[in-house]
């Protein structure tokens, strides 16, 4: 599983208060094209990284903190989410309820980003020097 060690990867985007230093769970890189509902629109949007609380998201401008959505992941029940912080097109989530282990080991074994996922069978492969 990716886990992502850099200085850089505890920082707010820009214009957004700072995040704690120490994360609640393990974030894992994914590209993950999913579907969401937003007042009563519906459309596509890339899940970039996922952890058992929440997920960040690309692709929708109009998002404010604070705003609740429906994002509907692969195997699982519609998943309930609150918006956290904004920045461009990018938005995190907040999960209602956090997502199962078992759930989560799922999509991160499916869907997690391989360049970035050590663990990945496909990371060996494509970093492989001809």
């Amino acid at each position: 599983m990716y886990r992502d060690p850099s200085p850089e990867a505890h920082s707010a985007p820009a214009g957004i208060a700072a995040f704690p230093q120490v994360r609640r769970a393990e974030r894992h890189a994914v590209d993950l094209l999913v579907r969401y509902a937003w007042q009563g629109l519906r459309a596509t949007v890339m899940l970039k990284d996922l952890t058992c609380f929440g997920a960040r998201i690309e692709g929708i401008a109009a998002l404010r903190t604070g705003d609740e959505l429906t994002l509907l992941l692969p195997g699982l029940p519609a998943t309930r989410a609150t918006v956290a912080w904004v920045a461009g097109r990018s938005a995190g989530l907040t999960f209602e309820q956090a997502l199962a282990s078992a759930a989560l080991d799922e999509l991160v074994r499916d869907f997690a980003t391989p360049c970035l996922n050590p663990y990945s069978p496909n990371a060996a492969r494509q970093n492989r020097v001809a």
